[in-house]
């Protein structure tokens, strides 16, 4: 049995943690569910509930990570006071340290962000994907992190417990799925308004509430149960926690739809080595009109994962898959070389993930019913930037690119100095362009809760503008600095701006977008800088769908000239 004992120096307190199977890192996805007992149980105590409630067999079914912080003797503080406040910060803290088995600070690089040695040797349970199981005292504390901490909390089920009138005097009303056994009524009637919910069902056993425009903000209130069982945790798992997600998309986070990624209808393709003899490992989605017209070319896009993620998570995230079906385009979700980033700079000693790409471009339009006019390239933080490598080294197999959120290059947090011919995509980008006059169509989706907004002279943001209005013949202007930002928070403001509010499940998710055209004779929308407001490092539920409306319209001819869809 994988349950591990873990004491915290800088807090003096202490966690069990259990992982599922052997590996820490695979291609699929990682979440977790953190217990809060109510007494002191010691590792004979969470070892029995592990087999009494069949949770060992549950978390290697699932790919859940377990986490049982050890409660003070008087049990979890959770009225506000310094003693809540002090299990507050604890909390975060357990939820940080579940990554690992020691408690050795992680090993970062020049960046701020870990190492890749220290990613591949760390579990990786997305942050959009953590759940709470609170019993007693831990039930009322776990109410109290959802109503006043609700950012990386997905959904809770509670055994007991109450919301204090204290908590709800600071609590944010963020939407929060719960499931709510036994007591609670203070707390059903605060998650019922935070989830701006009302009811939908109803029967001796159990009632329902749920908001008419994004059922996953619900609260389940069920009076058959009191107490903590196997069949309870399956019962939430089947009803709530495998349904709902929190991304950071939101002031904080939203509920979005979990993937199954059994019903996703995947071919999987694990440590392959067909494409240039060195394994490599990639998710592929088929529409299926593909099926009923076997002889139709479909478009192609290819999204990389951000840094230390995997295809499972990069699919979940994004949801590109899901727009493919509707859409009919063919979807690929790869894995970096290494199993944890993308040299995204072309650094010449780490792997070759561009020319991965390139030969990941190559084997899909010679195998699948692929446009070879219509190969589009997307991806998140580290594959946002592998995205534009690619499309930079490979111009005439790329026909435009929607990446979201890349803090590449320079610095992810204050000003530099670069010089693109410094870059090796940039430069490699630039000596392609002597070939023939390339235009790359460019839809870059950043968030308003990220680093370098607003968008200030120096940062990561600026560099990467800057130099795709270059390469796409649009004219350069000036970025202020920090200290004075221009008013639209994005650098420059565009030649057209537009604010888009395309999300019918989240009515607040706004889109400011600048548009700029190139100098050609016939001047086009190459360029588009699109801030979400609220966003942070993240995807939001519809930054995929609007990539793809605006790379949709483009091809590649075959000689090398930017084309239109009719």
């Amino acid at each position: 049995m994988s349950l591990f004992h873990k004491f915290l120096n800088d807090t003096g307190r202490e966690m069990y943690i259990y992982y599922p199977g052997d590996e820490n890192r695979t291609p699929l996805k990682r979440c977790s569910i953190t217990f809060l007992l109510d007494d002191e149980c010691g590792e004979d105590g969470i070892k029995e509930i592990l087999d009494v409630y069949g949770l060992a067999e549950f978390a290697d079914k699932n790919g859940i990570i377990l986490s049982f912080p050890v409660p003070k003797k008087s049990g979890w503080s959770y009225n506000m006071d310094v003693d809540g406040e002090d299990d507050v910060l604890a909390f975060s803290r357990f939820q940080e340290a579940m990554t690992k088995k020691d408690d050795l600070p992680p090993e970062l690089n020049s960046i701020g962000i870990p190492t890749f040695k220290e990613m591949l040797s760390t579990w990786h349970p997305m942050n959009d994907t953590k759940y709470l199981i609170g019993i007693g005292s831990g039930a009322s504390m776990a109410y109290t992190l959802a109503a006043c901490y609700p950012d990386n909390i997905a959904a809770v089920l509670a055994v007991g417990g109450e919301l204090s009138s204290a908590v709800r005097e600071k609590a944010v009303y963020s939407p929060i799925p719960v499931y709510i056994t036994a007591d609670g009524s203070e707390a059903s009637e605060y998650f019922i308004k935070a989830n701006g919910a009302v009811k939908t069902y109803e029967n001796d056993q159990t009632t329902i509430y749920e908001n008419n425009i994004n059922p996953l903000q619900c609260v389940i209130l069920d009076r058959a149960c009191n107490k903590l069982s196997k069949e309870l945790v399956a019962k939430v798992w089947d009803r709530m926690f495998s349904k709902v997600r929190r991304p950071n998309t939101g002031a904080h986070g939203d509920c979005e739809p979990r993937m199954d990624i059994e019903k996703a209808g995947f071919e999987y393709f694990i440590e392959d080595e067909r494409l240039d003899g060195i394994p490599h490992t990639w998710f592929t989605h088929v529409p299926s009109c593909a099926k009923s017209d076997p002889g139709k070319k479909l478009p192609l896009m290819i999204f990389f994962h951000g840094g230390s993620d995997n295809p499972a998570e990069a699919a979940d995230m994004s949801k590109f898959h899901v727009f493919g079906e509707k859409e009919g385009f063919i979807t690929v979700y790869p894995w970096g070389t290494n199993r944890c980033g993308w040299n995204s700079s072309m650094l010449p000693e780490l792997e070759d993930d561009v020319g991965f790409a390139g030969a990941l471009i190559k084997y899909m339009t010679d195998n699948y019913p692929v446009d070879t006019g219509r190969v589009y390239l997307s991806g998140f933080s580290n594959g946002a930037a592998l995205a534009q490598a690619a499309a930079l080294v490979y111009p005439e197999l790329v026909a435009a690119i929607c990446h979201i959120d890349s803090n590449w290059p320079g610095s992810r947090f204050g000003a530099s100095k670069i010089d693109w011919r410094d870059v090796i995509p940039f430069a490699k980008g630039m000596e392609k362009k002597k070939e023939y006059d390339y235009r790359i169509p460019v839809w870059y989706t950043y968030g308003s809760r990220e680093a370098s907004y607003p968008v200030y002279n120096g940062c990561s943001q600026q560099h990467q503008y800057d130099f795709w209005k270059m390469y796409n013949n649009i004219e350069i202007k000036p970025t202020p600095g920090k200290e004075n930002p221009d008013p639209t928070g994005c650098g420059v403001k565009g030649d057209e701006t537009q604010l888009l509010k395309p999300s019918g499940r989240h009515p607040h998710h706004e889109y400011d977008v600048q548009c700029f055209y190139s100098r050609d004779d016939e001047p086009l929308n190459l360029y588009n800088y699109v801030v979400m407001r609220d966003k942070g490092h993240d995807i939001a539920h519809m930054d995929a769908a609007l990539g793809w409306e605006y790379v949709k319209q483009y091809r590649r001819n075959s000689d090398g000239s930017l084309g239109f869809v009719k």
